[in-house]
């Protein structure tokens, strides 16, 4: 293709804003990812006006997608005026749902013309691809972190290691961070729109001289001939750039990337699809609009969500059933040994002043905190005392395996017969608090 005939195109004709053409390339040096801190190299959309050769929009990104180039067209958009054509590669950044839907995309939106070049020849999108290299390349050569194909092998390779061990070591390296990555790019486009571009016509300037103009000088000849770019509306800029994705309306519900979303003014849409545009960062909330294009409303995330009960009431269920639990252990120790008294530290105690009812606890909770709560009873006996007559089998359990030293070979059969009664089967739960079954 280098060497055959072609047909040079004509830019003369057309207007600042009339076609925006728009690639992206992968950066030719290394920057710290801003996430992780790890080299990697960014990928960079411009959006280039034909007629002036202007860079209008850009973006950075971690890596190519739709939202990148939405990113870069929202730029052009709400600086430069809505185009009436954009013209570009059919990449997947470009030809996509996002941008192309008949309903809900952005170029049906904005009410911008797509037009693709035909694959496999770069040569149609010449204007774009020249901007490219004079932007970025130009860009990269000026960081030390360079990687291009004009860079000295030699001293690409000790970058590459110094860069490393700086890293390896917790030291800074000779890469620039995310934020100096942007600062350097904007200041690129900045330098690139102000100076002299061999594509543009000549004037003649203060010192007699014939130079070429800048793309910044070139546009502002049309603002001088009455040129006004077509701007998005006032207040409009944020949601209008918003992604937008069909879904059916339920009961003023619509459900969105494993979310609810809830708002009354939803009622009347019920069955119905509407456009639901959504923030990338932002994922709290969507706006609502009727696929004709009218706003309905700003739906929340579980908007109309409550819990499945009041947590004081909740809370009040969970007393009430710690206190029957040890109600009932209460009763069952109350049958055995008449009298006897559940003492436990009082931060476990709740505070019940007006129940008469035995101390209300989580026994589950007591396990935890006490090691071993005590049961005190009027006659108790203690270790130091000497072998007590029983009233009975409860408390001469209960004896024994507090006392192993004094059992005996009659105790130890005692015990084991004990534990297969039914006795041992209804005092299971206290014995278990005492840590004695």
């Amino acid at each position: 293709l280098k060497l055959r005939p072609y047909q040079r195109r004509d830019t003369s004709e057309l207007w600042p804003g009339d076609v925006y053409t728009a690639d992206g390339t992968t950066f030719d040096a290394e920057v710290l990812h801003p996430d992780h801190g790890q080299p990697f190299k960014p990928e960079i959309t411009a959006i280039i006006d034909v007629a002036t050769r202007r860079c209008v929009g850009i973006s950075i990104a971690l890596s190519e997608s739709k939202l990148t180039v939405l990113d870069a067209l929202r730029m052009a958009c709400l600086w430069a005026g809505i185009p009436a054509m954009f013209y570009s590669d059919s990449g997947p950044g470009y030809y996509n749902k996002l941008l192309l839907d008949d309903r809900t995309g952005m170029f049906q939106r904005l009410g911008i013309s797509p037009c693709n070049a035909i694959p496999g020849r770069p040569q149609g999108k010449g204007l774009m691809e020249r901007a490219v290299k004079t932007l970025w390349v130009r860009a990269a050569q000026g960081l030390a972190s360079y990687t291009g194909a004009l860079m000295d092998t030699d001293a690409a390779h000790r970058n590459f290691k110094a860069s490393r061990a700086a890293l390896k070591n917790g030291k800074r390296a000779i890469l620039p961070t995310w934020d100096e990555c942007k600062k350097h790019i904007l200041a690129r486009v900045e330098e690139y729109n102000a100076t002299p571009h061999r594509g543009l016509p000549r004037y003649r300037d203060a010192e007699g001289r014939m130079v070429h103009y800048s793309p910044n000088e070139f546009w502002a000849t049309f603002e001088q001939r009455g040129f006004e770019p077509v701007l998005v509306p006032h207040g409009m800029g944020a949601e209008l750039f918003m992604p937008g994705e069909r879904r059916k309306c339920r009961n003023c519900w619509i459900q969105m990337f494993n979310g609810f979303y809830y708002a009354p003014e939803l009622e009347d849409y019920h069955g119905q699809y509407v456009e639901a545009r959504y923030d990338i960062w932002d994922s709290s909330r969507i706006r609502c609009w009727t696929l004709d294009g009218r706003q309905i409303c700003e739906a929340t995330l579980e908007g109309n969500t409550s819990p499945y009960f009041a947590e004081s009431r909740v809370q009040d269920a969970r007393d009430k059933r710690a206190k029957a639990q040890v109600k009932r252990i209460d009763a069952k120790l109350q049958r055995v040994a008449p009298g006897a008294e559940i003492i436990l530290p009082d931060v476990l105690r709740p505070a019940l002043a007006d129940s008469t009812q035995p101390t209300v606890i989580d026994m589950s909770a007591a396990c935890e905190a006490v090691a071993a709560p005590e049961m005190i009873e009027a006659d108790a006996p203690t270790a130091q005392a000497a072998r007590p007559l029983f009233a009975n089998t409860f408390d001469r359990y209960r004896w024994l395996m507090r006392n192993p030293a004094q059992q005996t070979t009659a105790d130890i059969e005692f015990l084991t017969n004990y534990r297969k009664g039914e006795e041992y089967a209804d005092m299971r739960d206290l014995l278990d608090v005492e840590g004695i079954a």
